[in-house]
């Protein structure tokens, strides 16, 4: 199955701000799952949010819209996990509350 990536502000203003490497490493991950369908390794945390997981800490918060999209909400790192999964689900909510 493929996906269709879609961004928020809020994940357009954090990768802008990673690392050559880190936005490298982010986009190698997005193209898998725009291409093959494949995530790797994620989490389901709550509330329709779910991350996908890098072994260096490194967090994306993303949520599935039916049907084959995925909308990028935020990104992280560990330390940060809490906080950002709060952000993440309030985003989501947000973008929810928009559409209707």
């Amino acid at each position: 199955m493929r996906y269709t990536i879609i961004t928020t502000e809020e994940y357009d203003d954090w990768i802008a701000g990673e690392t050559m490497k880190s936005r490298f490493q982010v986009a190698k991950r997005l193209e898998k799952i725009e291409t093959e369908g494949h995530f790797g390794t994620i989490r389901d945390v709550d509330e329709g949010v779910f991350e996908l997981k890098w072994a260096n800490g490194r967090r994306v918060y993303y949520a599935y819209i039916p049907e084959t999209k995925v909308l990028l909400l935020l990104g992280g790192n560990k330390n940060g996990q809490s906080k950002d999964i709060t952000q993440a689900q309030k985003i989501l909510r947000e973008n929810i509350e928009n559409e209707a």
